[in-house]
């Protein structure tokens, strides 16, 4: 079974963000119980609801990644860079090295921005 919003409240409409609500949710997990009273914040109650899902998804994968070793991580890159720069001696050319770096530092930049948490007080 999935997790399901079982109750969902209005507490309050945002000071600080305009056109943004606060809502109470009461959540039914997995396993049958039922965590209540989580925040949910959004413009209506489906984008509340979208924006507690996509932090549970950003919260798993940074439980696994946490796990980790950084030695996983560093294996990882050298095996990238190893292939694109050998890609781009046997082609004679600079583009699939450039592509490659801009492609990591994009995927760096992206993974940074998702797992950042933004902070509303209310």
């Amino acid at each position: 079974m999935k997790r399901k919003a079982i109750k969902a409240e209005l507490r309050k409409e945002s000071n600080t963000f305009p056109g943004y609500y606060k809502y109470e949710l009461d959540i039914q997990e997995e396993d049958g119980s039922i965590t209540k009273a989580v925040p949910a914040y959004g413009k209506d109650l489906q984008d509340a609801l979208q924006r507690t899902v996509k932090h549970d998804k950003i919260e798993k994968v940074e439980r696994v990644f946490s796990n980790l070793p950084y030695w996983v991580m560093i294996v990882v890159f050298m095996i990238y860079m190893t292939a694109l720069s050998i890609t781009s001696l046997k082609s004679g050319e600079m583009w699939p090295l450039i592509t490659g770096v801009a492609s990591l530092v994009v995927i760096i930049l992206g993974v940074q921005y998702l797992t950042t948490e933004k902070e509303i007080k209310d």
